[in-house]
């Protein structure tokens, strides 16, 4: 599976945050551009919308219980329409993740996460879409690793590495070619997130009115497939 970021943003709109580093761990160093999600204090709380079949639910519910570990997420998992055309539509809305599974077709891509920003590096709203013309058939352990990585890249992560032949990091944030030990986050995924949401916004960010990936407000991160 080979994974490919696409940013579709202005440059003056990548402009990284700047926290307070004391005390925090030095060596995280995979923020996606210093997007994030504003906050006037306490963690982020975009809730992940389930337009999922049956087959993807518990890997949602995996992938949320794992990032929730840090005290920077705390995500609840809202029931959405799963019906098809919502699904393929994959809207978003304001404040909110949305996931869905669907046979998106042979376009070379697994996976794929948008969010919307306002306001420069603050996301507003952000989607998974989980391409199922490759992913219905894979293994499970792939199956999580993707789910875990595009959720990861909404809360404003990118990968730790980009090398598809070198040992696991034990990350979903990592480039491999096995997902076998890729399915989870680690301490590095974390640390990452201390350093993105060790400051305080003065308010919650307002939905950006673009909603179109690949326009103006919207960055996209796309896994492809092998």
């Amino acid at each position: 599976m080979k994974l490919l970021r696409v940013l579709t943003i202005p440059a003056a709109a990548a402009l990284a945050v700047t926290a307070a580093t004391a005390a925090l761990p030095a060596q995280a160093n995979h923020s996606w551009g210093g997007y994030h999600w504003a906050r006037a204090g306490g963690a982020a709380t975009p809730a992940l919308v389930s337009s999922l079949t049956s087959d993807w639910t518990g890997n949602l519910s995996t992938a949320r219980t794992d990032w929730n570990k840090s005290p920077y997420v705390e995500s609840a998992i809202v029931s959405g329409d799963a019906s098809s055309r919502t699904r393929r539509r994959c809207a978003m809305t304001s404040g909110q993740v949305h996931v869905c599974n669907y046979a998106y077709g042979n376009n070379g891509w697994a996976g794929l996460a948008s969010i919307n920003l306002s306001g420069g590096t603050h996301i507003s709203q952000g989607s998974v879409k989980l391409n199922d013309t490759y992913e219905a058939g894979s293994p499970a352990a792939e199956r999580q690793g993707v789910m875990c990585q595009e959720v990861g890249h909404t809360y404003g992560l990118d990968h730790q590495d980009e090398d598809f032949n070198n040992p696991n990091l034990g990350t979903c944030m990592d480039y491999t070619n096995d997902w076998s030990t890729n399915q989870h986050p680690n301490q590095h995924d974390y640390d990452e997130l201390a350093l993105i949401y060790n400051h305080t916004d003065a308010a919650a960010a307002k939905a950006s009115h673009v909603s179109t990936i690949k326009t103006g407000n919207t960055v996209t991160m796309i896994t492809w497939a092998q």
